[in-house]
């Protein structure tokens, strides 16, 4: 098994290079040699809705008169397109996006640069139901080499209850079981919703249904805080783009202890987008696990069975204000009220054996975890020049209240308690100035105050059974603050999107202070920290359907509160966490090359990616106590990460399609840290397989099945995992309803498997969910102008669009 190991690593490691080699010529060369008969090239922009906002990934179809398919792309984030060598003529423009109207037209070009004077504007749909539900319709997710994009409403998983189901279906994302996403292996990510750093701890606790979509952003330009290492996570909440007065509803219900859903309220009209949206959850869950713990140094071990209940209550108001003047300025006001309550009881039977005997105690630990947050944002775009130029304000604030009170019970007698929590605030404005300069590029530059801190105190008491009194424990108790300001400023500029080769560069600069207080036993500790942060993204059209891109990205990560607080926090009898106060930043250095063709309904995005980690911050356990193990954070020396990313789909025909979408990358940790062996090295994969079949118009069947291998960190490996979901979604009553049945997986193999052998001590631990679930969902649609007025069928356009993503 090691010999195919090394083999397999040493065979991947070579075919990798000699892609790289393979791709590094094609991109260099292919400018030399890119001659075509045609002289022609078509560029413009799309918008959508009254406000005329950009359409980003519309599809763009140029056909002959004769409806024959000359040419195709996709808008980017500022809802450009370009559409290079073609011959002059006269051509029908076909622009489609989900939600609208398509819009043809007749469009004359004439040799050299066509551009567009005028956006072409797309209508809200008048069937918008019809679309958004039906995966078959309504594309899952969109890829580029600088991001991935998860449409919610084509999701089924959406139905399930959280942001992590969706998340799921990116190969690039891996959940483990107590939800930590990682993004191409690693886990430090910046959160953001709507754009802005949020005080959200967890992705779990927010409903799918409060969501349009989902952003993971592997390679973000300087416009992003350089935070997260990983990339980042961008959750868009829901919006209604419909004029008039809507109203949309979903309740999803897990048989038998989970629900959930969301009502929202618009508004739209004369230049107002006013909408009210309120989301909740329920979620009741089982989990059993195993550990067996073995001491080399004592010879003691451990044995413990754990049944944990867990009750998830989630509660979401969101107010969204959207002001358009007839001058192109904007005011957006967004306000959101977040509440999510977690309880848990544990019961955990511990055998403790060592040389000197062996003991049995019943544990029981309960613990209620309650988080209240509130932000804020608020944004004023002024057009200095129409189409050419604007400066835009964003404040916004974010604060979190969180409690987590706990009791904690020995062979049935009460012997623990705590209290506790913190209140993580975040605060943040920027102003951006963007300038167009016709013909060449658009030229961007900002800056940004922000600044996050933290208050947390914990207390905790144990029963002394002599004088029956609570004695206050010093050790298991925390008093602290921690506040961190970054003063950043960025420059960045993107080439025309009319020329078959484009570039954006940029280059970020970020200034921290950070300032430590621990009260209790006083210690102040103040940092400060000068990061540059360069991106460089070059894309090279190879035709009208396909791409070549390079990206190059410096990111870094600064360590949250959790991993540098101090104070010890008490997992069970025999595990405790710790942070390390002395922690250092993490930054990496990302480059990544990928290849992108689309065509009629037929997607494949390939890519190979190299990122190189310094200082990497990784958890280490080690002996604390006799029997008991101690966990804390440590900087590794470097840890680089190499593979290949593909995501693909094909469309056989109107009622059967598949898509496959896969990850395999090679990772090194080398370091050692106060005894710590840091070093490790394996290959892993994860990825999923897709298939839609859609047997009629407003319907779609799904099934996906997902597989991670085994992967190595330090100290620890897990097992692989696999499961398979399947689901159908049916449009009905004129879609205005539609109707969701899905079981997630549906073969109940979905384990957590944990293993560890190290100079300390050998583990196995394995952990089981309730995993499989049956859901039924109900969609209500309806806006009161569609209502009034007889319905205006759509052009059936489908079959005719390139969609460059899944």
């Amino acid at each position: 098994m090691a010999k195919f190991a090394v083999s397999l690593k040493k065979y991947t490691t070579t075919v990798m290079k000699r892609l790289l080699t393979i791709f590094t010529i094609i991109f260099i060369l292919f400018p030399f040699f890119n001659t075509t008969s045609a002289q022609s090239s078509l560029s413009g922009r799309v918008t959508q809705g009254q406000n005329s906002a950009p359409a980003e990934f519309a599809s763009v179809v140029l056909k002959e008169l004769d409806s024959k398919i000359v040419a195709g792309a996709m808008t980017d984030n500022k809802g450009r397109f370009t559409i290079a060598n073609i011959k002059s003529g006269e051509y029908l423009l076909q622009v489609s996006f989900i939600g609208y109207r398509t819009n043809n037209r007749k469009v004359v070009l004439i040799e050299g640069k066509n551009v567009m004077e005028e956006p072409v504007n797309l209508k809200e749909s008048e069937d918008i139901l019809g679309e958004a539900v039906v995966t078959a319709s309504y594309s899952q997710k969109q890829s580029d080499i600088e991001r991935t994009k998860i449409n919610t409403a084509g999701s089924i998983a959406a139905s399930r209850g959280s942001i992590t189901d969706l998340l799921k279906s990116a190969s690039s994302v891996t959940i483990d079981n107590d939800n930590k996403i990682s993004i191409r292996g690693n886990s430090n990510i910046l959160l953001l919703i709507d754009g802005i750093p949020t005080t959200v701890g967890s992705l779990d606790g927010i409903p799918a249904s409060a969501t349009e979509s989902v952003e993971i952003i592997t390679n973000p330009d300087a416009k992003y805080d350089s935070e997260g290492t990983g990339g980042i996570i961008n959750v868009i909440t829901k919006k209604e783009k419909r004029d008039g007065i809507s109203l949309v509803s979903t309740l999803n219900y897990g048989l038998y202890s989970r629900v959930n859903g969301d009502i929202m309220t618009a508004y739209n009209k004369n230049g107002w987008n006013l909408a009210l949206n309120y989301s909740g959850k329920y979620h009741q869950e089982r989990i059993q696990s195993d550990l067996f713990r073995y001491f080399y140094s004592t010879s003691a071990s451990i044995e413990q069975n754990i049944v944990s209940s867990q009750k998830q209550n989630t509660n979401i108001v969101g107010f969204n204000a959207i002001k358009r003047f007839e001058s192109g300025d904007l005011i957006t006001i967004n306000l959101k009220y977040m509440h999510p309550e977690i309880l848990n009881s544990q019961d955990i039977t511990n055998i403790n054996t060592s040389t000197g005997g062996g003991n049995f105690i019943n544990r029981v630990n309960e613990f209620h975890h309650i988080r209240t947050t509130g932000e804020a944002i608020g944004e004023y775009k002024m057009v200095l020049k129409k189409e050419i130029s604007d400066l835009t304000f964003r404040g916004s604030f974010s604060r979190t209240k969180g409690e987590r009170p706990g009791e904690y019970y020995e062979d049935g007698v009460f012997v623990q308690k705590s209290d506790g929590g913190g209140h993580p605030t975040n605060f943040s404005f920027q102003s951006d100035y963007a300038q167009k300069i016709p013909g060449i590029g658009l030229a961007e530059g900002g800056l940004k105050f922000f600044s996050r801190g933290n208050t947390f105190k914990t207390e905790t008491y144990l029963f002394d059974q002599t004088s029956q009194s609570w004695i206050y424990n010093t050790f298991l108790s925390s008093d602290l603050t921690h506040d961190e300001d970054i003063l950043s400023g960025y420059l960045n500029f993107s080439s025309a999107s009319n020329k078959s080769f484009t570039y954006k560069i940029g280059v970020r600069a970020e200034y921290s202070t950070s300032f430590f207080r621990i009260i209790e036993n006083p210690e102040e500790i103040y940092t400060t920290k000068l990061f540059l942060s360069p991106s460089l993204l070059l894309k090279q059209n190879l035709s009208n359907q396909s791409s070549l891109a390079f990206s190059f990205t410096r990111r870094i990560t600064r360590p949250t509160y959790p991993q540098i607080n101090p104070y010890v926090n008490m997992i069970d009898k025999t595990v405790f966490e710790t942070g390390n106060k002395n922690l250092k930043p993490e930054e990496v250095s990302k480059f990544e090359i990928a290849y992108n063709l689309g065509n009629n309904g037929h997607s494949l995005m390939a890519s190979l990616y190299l990122s190189s980690a310094t200082d990497f911050i990784t958890q280490v356990s080690s002996l604390y106590d006799q029997n008991s193990l101690m966990l804390t954070y440590v900087n590794g020396e470097k840890s680089i990460k190499s593979g290949i990313e593909i995501n693909g789909r094909y469309k056989f025909s109107s009622l059967f399609a598949m898509g496959i979408n896969s990850n395999l990358y090679y990772g090194k940790t080398t370091g050692e840290s106060n005894n710590f062996d840091l070093t490790s090295s394996s290959v892993m994969f994860s990825g999923n397989l897709t298939a839609n079949i859609t047997p009629a118009k407003k319907g779609d069947f799904s099934l996906q099945y997902f597989y991670t291998s085994p992967q190595t960190f330090p100290q620890f490996k897990t097992k692989s995992v696999h499961y398979m979901d399947i689901g159908y979604k049916r449009g009905l009553i004129k879609d205005k309803l539609s109707a969701t049945i899905s079981v997630s997986d549906i073969f109940n193999t979905k384990r957590w498997d944990i293993e560890s052998d190290n100079r300390i001590y050998s583990l196995k631990n394995n952990s089981k969910n309730q995993s499989r679930v049956v859901w039924i969902g109900l969609t209500f649609n309806i806006n009161k102008m569609q209502l009034s007025k007889p319905a205006k069928k759509d052009e059936e356009a489908d079959g005719a669009l390139i969609k460059l993503g899944l």
